[in-house]
């Protein structure tokens, strides 16, 4: 209380009024630290976290616990199970792995409000969000390495997370004992007179903000100021998770059947375990907390906010740990409610290698036909690419996502039908058709890496209000079009082995790096000369060099086709 009022926010003598604005400051704050750790954490290890996810979920425990340490890291259960789906929506993981991540993530998710209640009931709360908001923008301010600024980030969204919290805190309590007090007293006796009232206000103020964690670590405080009931404490936390699944329902929306279903079953998770606990087991449940309240933490006659933590981690263990054992159940109702195939015939065919053994000379030419998808697909990423690049348009990110997803599973799965077919009976000319495809779709995968990095860089300008200038726009869009016609003749060559578009390919990839040398000079002459602003967000020399390198992955597919042996090492392998 005094370190904010150094900081010039008195609580005491506070109207309600402006109590109230403190809350939805202070709640603002609280969203944004989450947003900002979140977003911060996926930039610094996104990838690996993909990578852990897809390589460590080939059975529902190992799931459970890849789910929990994710979540532990990104502190968002929701953005994982959001994950789990774009995953599964890609065939980068299958219903059955993603089911696993699920109940991990809803465990995980427990973690955030625990701390944030230890150091309420310590009172050291003001004081570490002081200090971490302090360290964390002096990273983020004085630091020129992207790794630094994605650990300041991190550790000041988590100081914003701390602060907003104690705003709310602080600021609610004020309410209480203000004129609104007995009218207070009145509306949370209601709720903890019925449980379910509780539920559906838990339940709709997390389909509000999005985080479970910010619902319950407000219900933490409400009731260690002694205004609520410990079962409508209780009720509100079961709600929450329950509203906490509306992110991975979203993020389903518009993708494939699967998809649908991880959304499905991630609603029947937590919406039967509410109903167990909420109704079956709800008299033994509170009294079960309310023991553990007074008898193993020693707390009796005292509204501590830990109990309230306790509770909701010791609901998701039980309720995740029995249903590890009922997912076949799950995956029966979620068939139901979601009828059809989980995934097209390409995806499925591709899983499938008896064509491998019948014939090795069919099953090349199927897979020629996943290579030109994998090349359609990327030829719709560049294009969407070339787009963003001149042009904030709404929904990009989230599409180019799908797009990276898309275009990994796909490599993922060609790649593995390839080394099968490497291992069957191949004749020398059929060995290096499978080589230059493995080579294909490793550049292919590449080039769809490049479009991520120049959608996020355009991504981090726009939010940034960083604009080209008009001499930037052009030499950018010169070599734009110069690469959309070697992305297009290259997959057309390899789908058609045309040697005379590889070649003209080849012809183009020269010119591009003389592009990328002469731009990259004449954007530091207009640096020098004022035209262009120097800023940490500019990364113009980065979409250079990342277009740069999308010519040599093209280039390497058309030395493929024009040369009739595959020559592994060869120069033009870049």
């Amino acid at each position: 209380m005094e370190l904010f009022s150094i900081l010039g926010i008195a609580f005491t003598g506070m109207s309600t009024w402006q109590a109230v604005l403190y809350i939805l400051c202070g709640l603002g704050i609280f969203l944004y630290g989450i947003g900002l750790m979140g977003a911060s954490l996926k930039v610094l290890a996104g990838s690996r976290i993909k990578n852990i996810i897809e390589k460590f979920t080939d059975n529902p425990f190992k799931g459970l616990i890849v789910g929990f340490i994710v979540t532990m890291l990104t502190q968002s259960s929701s953005g994982t199970s959001a994950l789990a789906v774009s995953l599964v929506a890609a065939g980068l993981m299958t219903f059955k792995q993603s089911l696993g991540v699920l109940l991990g993530a809803n465990i995980g998710g427990t973690v955030l409000p625990l701390i944030i209640a230890l150091s309420s009931k310590l009172k050291v709360m003001p004081i570490i969000a002081v200090v971490l908001v302090f360290i964390g923008a002096t990273i983020v301010f004085f630091s020129k390495k992207k790794k630094m600024h994605q650990i300041g980030s991190i550790i000041l969204g988590f100081g914003f997370i701390f602060f907003g919290n104690t705003l709310i805190d602080m600021s609610f309590k004020t309410i209480v004992e203000g004129t609104y007090k007995e009218t207070i007293e009145n509306i949370f006796e209601s709720i903890s007179g019925v449980p379910v009232l509780g539920v559906l206000v838990g339940l709709v103020f997390t389909l509000i903000v999005q985080s479970s964690s910010c619902t319950i670590s407000i219900v933490q405080g409400i009731y260690s100021s002694g205004t609520i009931a410990l079962k409508g404490g209780l009720a509100i936390m079961l709600g929450a998770n329950i509203g906490t699944t509306i992110t991975a329902l979203i993020a389903s929306l518009g993708s494939n059947k699967t998809a649908k279903k991880v959304a499905v079953a991630n609603i029947l998770f937590k919406f039967i375990g509410v109903l167990v606990f909420g109704v079956i087991l709800w008299i033994p449940f509170k009294h079960l907390v309310m023991w553990f309240n007074d008898s193993v933490l020693g707390w009796e006659g005292t509204n501590n906010e830990l109990i309230i933590s306790f509770a909701h981690l010791g609901f998701n263990i039980v309720n995740s740990t029995v249903f590890l054992f009922l997912l076949s159940p799950i995956t029966f109702i979620c068939n139901k409610i979601i009828k059809g195939d989980d995934e097209s015939d390409l995806e499925k065919s591709l899983s499938d290698y008896t064509l491998i053994k019948r014939s090795p000379g069919l099953a090349i030419e199927f897979v020629k036909k996943a290579v030109d998808e994998m090349g359609n697909v990327t030829k719709e990423y560049f294009k969407l690419t070339y787009d963003y690049s001149f042009e904030n348009i709404p929904g990009t990110p989230d599409k180019a996502a799908e797009y990276e997803h898309q275009i990994n599973g796909l490599d993922t799965r060609i790649h593995d039908y390839l080394i099968k077919l490497t291992q069957s009976d191949l004749r020398s000319n059929q060995t290096d058709i499978v080589s230059k495809y493995l080579d294909t779709i490793k550049d292919l995968e590449r080039v769809g890496d490049h479009c991520t990095n120049i959608v996020d860089f355009f991504n981090q300008r726009y939010e940034a209000h960083l604009y080209l200038s008009e001499e930037g726009t052009q030499d950018l869009k010169k070599m734009f079009d110069t690469l959309e016609r070697m992305v297009v003749n290259s997959i057309d060559a390899i789908s058609t082995w045309d040697k005379d578009k590889a070649r003209l390919v080849c012809a183009d990839e020269e010119t591009v790096d003389d592009m990328e040398e002469h731009y990259r000079k004449r954007h530091i002459l207009r640096l020098n000369k004022g035209i262009c602003s120097v800023s940490n967000l500019d990364y113009y020399v980065d979409i250079l060099s990342n277009l740069e390198r999308v010519g040599d992955h093209t280039n390497n597919i058309a030395e493929n086709v024009i040369n009739d042996k595959y020559c592994e090492g060869e120069e033009y392998d870049h």
